[in-house]
Parts: C-alpha cells; structure tokens; sequence
C-alpha cells in the first residue's frame, strides 16, 4: 500500500507540468518521459525494482494462465519484459502460401522485483513496450520503467534459448527449452497488426545451464503474422513484447 500511495503522490507532483492524456494507449514519447521520471522516483526511493533482492515466492501466473500447465514443484526464479521481433517465412508471396515461424529475437528486461511487488501492473508492461522502440545501446535501461537488461532470448536452430548470462554484471545461466503447451492470447492482449501471439508453457532441455525448469511466455502484445503470404517477402519480422516468467528447481 506505501509503494502504490508513493505512485499516486508522484502522479499528483507531476500533474501540473505532466501531459494529459485521454486515452493510455495513445502513447507518446512525452508519456515514455513522463512514466520514466516517475519510475526514477521510485527506484530512489525501494531500490528493488531493477534488482533480483526481493521475495521471489510472491510471484504468481496471471490467472488466465490456468490454461497453461502449472509450475507443480517449481519456484520463481526470474520475471522478464521481453522486446523484440517474431520471425516468419514465405515459400512464395502469394494467398497459397502461408507464413512459417521461424523464432524470435529479443532483449530481456529485469521485471523480477515489479512482479514481487507490483503484480497488478505486470499486464501493462508489454502493452507499453510493444509500442516503445529498445535503446540504441542495448545495455541502457528501458523505459518507461528504466528495467536494466537481464538477458537475451533467441533460436538456435528450433530450440529456443533464453540466455542470463550476457550482461556484465550477472551471469545466471542459459535455459535451452521446448514448447509443451500454449494457449490462444487474450482478446484483452495487445493485437497489432495481426493479433496477439499464444501464451506458451516451455521445459527446460538438455544443455540448459543452471536451475532453470520451465519458462512461460505470457501477456503477450502484438508478434502475429499475416494469415496468409500475399504480398509479403520472403522473410519478414514482427514487433512483439511479452513477459516472461522463469521457474526452477
């Protein structure tokens, strides 16, 4: 209750100079600024939201995740904003061909301690990402919550890889995953241009470093492809943000 009084006296001290806004998803880079200053704020003040130091056993699923398969025996390890692109292919550009996923590449953020503390606003964060282009430099923070970067997620081959051992300061481990189950977004979710991507249950495979178990990809914005290829080239990315949450042993 302090954290979210702490929000709403920012908000009221900004709200003289602060933008108004009709609508949240009209965004901007004025309301990107404008959240981000806000953040500062209460990063200065907790000082858990861009660290790993916070009860990592409040973390829950959102509850449309129930679709999904549990985390039975599993703990939160980690909650990561990610942003980047879904990648397809086309055998041809025309209506008879349909696009063909191929992976995805993204950076992942440090939402572990916001999921903690803040569940109630974790949904909102790939709505905000997805409209938000990364920092030039990969290792600056993001905004509009300034999360710092706690990985990268990309494809070897088929096999999806979220890798926390890329930045400088932590080295977390690799987890090498398969799907198990996923679960049709949201009509809620973020659709760009051509819907939502599912939300999806992965286990952890072999080659997998560290106590890495499963990884869900949840609240997902935007990344869906075309129903079919016309007009379309021969590879192609989409925009996408999601979050995701990470369970081990």
């Amino acid at each position: 209750m302090h954290s979210i009084l702490f929000i709403t006296s920012c908000l009221a001290a900004y709200s003289a100079a602060a933008p108004v806004f009709s609508n949240f998803y009209d965004f901007s880079d004025d309301m990107a600024e404008f959240l981000g200053r806000v953040s500062q704020h209460i990063n200065g003040l907790d000082g858990f939201l861009g660290s790993l130091s916070c009860d990592r056993s409040s973390i829950t699923l959102p509850s449309f995740a129930s679709g999904l398969p549990a985390p039975t025996g599993q703990h939160p390890l980690y909650v990561a904003l990610g942003r980047g692109t879904q990648n397809y292919t086309c055998a041809t550009s025309t209506a008879d061909s349909e696009p063909e996923a191929i992976g995805a590449v993204a950076r992942l953020y440090n939402a572990t301690c916001s999921a903690a503390n803040f569940p109630d606003l974790m949904e909102l964060l790939p709505a905000i990402a997805y409209r938000m282009n990364l920092p030039a430099n990969e290792y600056d923070p993001f905004p509009p919550t300034n999360m710092n970067l706690i990985g990268h997620h990309f494809f070897e081959g088929k096999v999806p890889v979220f890798d926390l051992d890329t930045t400088p300061s932590r080295q977390l481990g690799v987890a090498k995953v398969k799907k198990d189950a996923d679960l049709d977004a949201p009509e809620s979710a973020v659709q760009g241009g051509n819907g939502a991507v599912a939300w999806l249950y992965l286990s952890a495979t072999d080659g997998t470093v560290g106590r890495f178990s499963s990884v869900y990809r949840v609240d997902t914005a935007g990344g869906g492809a075309p129903k079919t290829c016309e007009g379309m080239p021969e590879s192609f990315a989409v925009q996408y943000a999601a979050n995701y949450y990470i369970y081990g042993q």
